[in-house]
C-alpha cells in the first residue's frame, strides 16, 4: 500500500518578475524560486495551467496573449500578473491502472515508453504509481528517463497487478503523492492510463468530492490515456445503459476530474498507446500559464471558483473556442507537517 501524508495547500504559484539577465544567488529563506535564471516565481500567487482549443475542430490556439484573457475569482475580475506557455517545468505522475483489462496493453507502454517521454524537458520530473485494488508507488519524481522506463518495464512485478480497479484510491493516492515533487512551483499532472472501467458498491470507498478535493488541494491536473480494447466493447453492451440511479453500483471514471481540473481525456486503442501518450505530452507542452494575485485574503478555506474566458475582441478573432482549466482551488492554510 503506497503510504503518504494528506494534501496540504493545492499550487499556488505565480510570475512576479521577468529577468532576462543571470540573476545572483538567492537567499535559502526567501519566498522567491530562479527558475532556469529567467522566471523569478514568487509563492503566494495562483497559477492556472490553461489550453485553448477551437471548438470545431479541436485544433490547439497558440500565439495568445494575456491580454487576450479575463479572468474572475467569485465573480470577481483579477489582473493577470504572470503569462507564459511552456516556460514553467512539470512534475508528472503516471498512474497506472494494472487491473487484468488493461494487462493486455502493458507490452506496447514498456516498449514505447522512451517515445512519450523524450517529449519531456531536463528539468521535468516523472513518478509511477500503480494500481489495481490497492497502490504501489513504483518510482518516486526523478528526471531521470532511463530509470523511469526501467521500471515501467518491469511494471508486472509490482504486487497489485490483476486485482480490481480502485481508480478513486488511485487518484487519491497521486495527489497526495505529488506534495512530494521536488519544484514547488511546478506544472503539476496526473496521467492517468487506464481502461475507465471501474465499478464499486456505492456504500463503499472514497466519494467523487473526496478524491476531487485532494486533487485540488495538491494543485494537479488530471489527464486520462483511455486504452480502449474488448473489454471495453463488452462493457458498454453490458453496462453503459445501466440505470443512474443504480441502488448498488456507481461508475468510477476519470472523466470528471479531468473536467474539474482542466484536464484532456484522450482515447487509444493498444497499437497506438505511446502515441496517443507522447500527443498527450505534447499538448501539455503548448498550454498557458496564467498567474494571479487573489483580491480576497488567503488561507480562509474557503471554495474560489475560477472563471476564464476570451475577451470579446479575440473571441472576434478567433472564432467559437474551448478554454479549459481548473474550475476552482481551495484556499487553505499551508501546514508545514503536511497535515
Amino acid at each position: 500500500m503506497l503510504k503518504t501524508r494528506p494534501g496540504k495547500l493545492c499550487l499556488i504559484a505565480a510570475l512576479s518578475v521577468i529577468l532576462f539577465s543571470v540573476c545572483p544567488a538567492q537567499n535559502p529563506n526567501s519566498q522567491e524560486v530562479i527558475l532556469q535564471e529567467t522566471i523569478r516565481l514568487s509563492t503566494d500567487l495562483v497559477v492556472l495551467d490553461v489550453q485553448v482549443l477551437n471548438r470545431k475542430t479541436g485544433a490547439i490556439i497558440n500565439g495568445l496573449k494575456a491580454a487576450d484573457f479575463e479572468l474572475y475569482e467569485d465573480g470577481v475580475k483579477q489582473e493577470v500578473t504572470h503569462f507564459s506557455q511552456d516556460r514553467l517545468p512539470l512534475s508528472v505522475i503516471l498512474l497506472m491502472d494494472l487491473s487484468g483489462s488493461v494487462s493486455p496493453a502493458l507490452k506496447e507502454i514498456q516498449s514505447g515508453a522512451l517515445l512519450a517521454l523524450e517529449r519531456l524537458k531536463e528539468k521535468d520530473e516523472v513518478a509511477v504509481i500503480a494500481f489495481s485494488s490497492d497502490t504501489q508507488l513504483v518510482q518516486d519524481f526523478t528526471p531521470d528517463r532511463k530509470l523511469i522506463i526501467e521500471k515501467i518495464g518491469h511494471i508486472e512485478k509490482t504486487s497489485v497487478i490483476g486485482q480490481g480497479t480502485s481508480l478513486f484510491e488511485g487518484l487519491k493516492s497521486a495527489a497526495i503523492h505529488m506534495n512530494k515533487a521536488s519544484n514547488p512551483t511546478s506544472r503539476r499532472v496526473i496521467i492517468t492510463v487506464t481502461d475507465n472501467i471501474a465499478w464499486e458498491n456505492h456504500f463503499s470507498g472514497l466519494s467523487e468530492k473526496e478524491v476531487s478535493d485532494r486533487i485540488l488541494e495538491s494543485g494537479s491536473m488530471v489527464c486520462g490515456l483511455v486504452v480502449e480494447g474488448a473489454m471495453t466493447r463488452t462493457e458498454k453492451i453490458f453496462n453503459w445503459e445501466r440505470p443512474r440511479n443504480d441502488i448498488y453500483r456507481r461508475r468510477m471514471m476519470v472523466d470528471p476530474f479531468a473536467n474539474q481540473t482542466g484536464g484532456e481525456i484522450i482515447k487509444s486503442n493498444k497499437a497506438e498507446v505511446n502515441a496517443r501518450l507522447a500527443l498527450l505530452i505534447d499538448h501539455l507542452r503548448t498550454r498557458y500559464s496564467l498567474g494571479f494575485s487573489p483580491k480576497k485574503e488567503q488561507a480562509d478555506g474557503g471554495f474560489r471558483r475560477i472563471g476564464l474566458a476570451l475577451t470579446r475582441e479575440a473571441q472576434k478573432r478567433l472564432g467559437d473556442v474551448v478554454v479549459r482549466t481548473k474550475q476552482g482551488y481551495y484556499a487553505r492554510p499551508r501546514n508545514p507537517s503536511g497535515d
